[in-house]
């Protein structure tokens, strides 16, 4: 189980075609920090194929088919389905 699962969930469960979260929002739903490379690089924010990724923060936004687009001045991500 990833600690991502709840974001996964929100975003299953999400109706719209984007949603915007602050970095907070997403710390209060998995229960702890966001890593310190979550803020840094935008990299971390990639949106992986989830068919070849490993990284399970990815696979959160990825597998209920969204793409992560953020904003770390604002502290801030929002998360737009493809297609």
């Amino acid at each position: 189980m990833s600690i991502y699962n709840p974001l996964r969930d929100k975003l299953v469960a999400n109706s719209s075609a984007s949603l915007k979260m602050t970095f907070a929002d997403i710390e209060m739903l998995i229960g702890r920090s966001l890593p310190k490379s979550a803020y840094e690089y935008d990299a971390w924010w990639a949106n992986e194929d989830p068919v070849k990724t490993n990284h399970s923060h990815s696979l959160a936004w990825t597998v209920p088919g969204y793409q992560a687009e953020p904003n770390r001045l604002q502290r801030t991500v929002t998360f737009r389905r493809r297609g």
